[in-house]
């Protein structure tokens, strides 16, 4: 799917586990069970533990976000540019999977119709 990021400063997205917990602060990683990337401000990060700083470069205006659950991998690309931002590999999904969305003090996202696959 593809989600429309331009003109918002603070969001994070990815892919959550049917089983994470979604009342309070718990922190977003795929130890916790979401495979997500974050913005804010001018902080492009993997939320990783530790958190992986995306290379400098504009940040993107519309995110891919790519779940493969046959290859256990989880990618994000510019979808505008189809230039490939990260991938979170190695995992082993063993439940439901969700898209993941978060914004920050009133910031909005625009999920996408018509995404196309195969980037």
């Amino acid at each position: 799917w593809e989600v429309e990021v331009a003109g918002s400063r603070g969001w994070c997205l990815g892919v959550a586990a049917e089983s994470v917990e979604r009342k309070g602060k718990e922190q977003l990683t795929p130890e916790t069970g979401v495979w997500s990337i974050d913005r804010d401000d001018d902080e492009f990060v993997a939320l990783t533990s530790p958190g992986s700083r995306l290379p400098a470069r504009p940040i993107p205006g519309r995110v891919g976000v790519y779940l493969s659950y046959e290859s256990a991998t989880v990618s994000f690309y510019d979808a505008n540019t189809k230039t490939h931002l990260h991938t979170f590999t190695g995992n082993k999904f063993t439940e439901k999977l969700y898209p993941f969305f978060e914004t920050y003090e009133d910031q909005w996202l625009g999920i996408c119709s018509g995404s196309a696959p195969g980037v």
